[in-house]
């Protein structure tokens, strides 16, 4: 599975994206709103791993933008 992750504390992005991909998934990180919207406009995940508070653009208002742009992929928040 293709999951992106965004996640501002970096200690806890790197612990969840070596489990994910320890237990055999594709993932991307990143830690700002701004920059998850310019990779996830670019490419497409099987599932969001989404904070809701970081900087930029929140994982809410990213999530709702993403909707704009015909784009449903899964979310879960963390």
């Amino acid at each position: 599975m293709k999951i992106f992750l965004l996640e501002d504390e970096i200690m806890l992005n790197e612990s969840i994206e070596e489990y994910l991909q320890e237990i055999g998934h594709q993932v991307r990180s990143c830690i700002d709103g701004l920059k998850a919207m310019d990779i996830l406009s670019e490419e497409s995940f099987d599932l969001l791993l989404l904070d809701i508070n970081v900087p930029g653009i929140d994982g809410l208002t990213l999530l709702e933008s993403l909707h704009h742009l015909k784009i449903h992929t899964p979310a879960i928040y963390i």
